[in-house]
């Protein structure tokens, strides 16, 4: 069964959770009362799995959404503004990141630039598209999958996880301060 708890160690604006999904399981925040709106953000998890493609995080419709993915066993990263999307495919040097060991990512934005990190090492910087610095999402935001990964815009994968362990933190705008959805 989906596990998703606070760690009770989390320290300042961090807030750090551990989640364990199993079959069709997945994560889901309904950001309609607390809508996200920012100019930087930044993003941390870490996972584990066999499988080469799946939906890791997702947040945004439309034109305006961050879409993170393992596809074919590298770490995919779609993040759109309003005005054309900034995509980072980070491979690593021997093997995928499929292996079943823990890899950590991390996104960074702010304004228009935007950094990815795989396990500290691989790094791909780069800038969206024309003048648009704002994220802003009232949508959901989900983690492991969703109800249809492959109709979410910008998703580079069709599929949720099966099985996939998460270690993630988030540090604001968003909050998670309300209960959890399990699907």
């Amino acid at each position: 069964s989906l596990r998703i708890r606070k760690c009770p160690h989390a320290l300042g604006r961090k807030e750090e959770y551990v989640a364990t999904f199993k079959g069709s399981e997945f994560f889901c925040y309904d950001l309609s009362l607390n809508p996200i709106q920012s100019s930087s953000d930044e993003i941390t998890l870490s996972f584990k799995t066999l499988q080469r493609n799946g939906l890791m995080l997702h947040t945004g419709k439309s034109a305006d959404y961050v879409n993170l993915a393992l596809k074919n066993g590298a770490v995919s990263l779609v993040i759109n503004l309003g005005s054309g999307a900034f995509e980072a495919l980070v491979e690593p040097v021997n093997g995928k990141f499929n292996d079943n060991d823990w890899h950590d990512v991390k996104v960074t934005r702010n304004l228009r630039q935007v950094t990815i990190s795989v396990d500290g090492i691989l790094t791909t910087t780069g800038y969206t598209q024309e003048d648009y610095t704002m994220l802003g999402s009232d949508d959901f935001f989900y983690v492991g999958g969703s109800p249809s990964t492959a109709d979410l815009p910008g998703s580079p994968v069709s599929n949720n996880f099966m099985e996939v362990y998460f270690f993630f933190i988030l540090m604001s705008p968003l909050v998670l301060n309300k209960p959890v959805e399990e699907f």
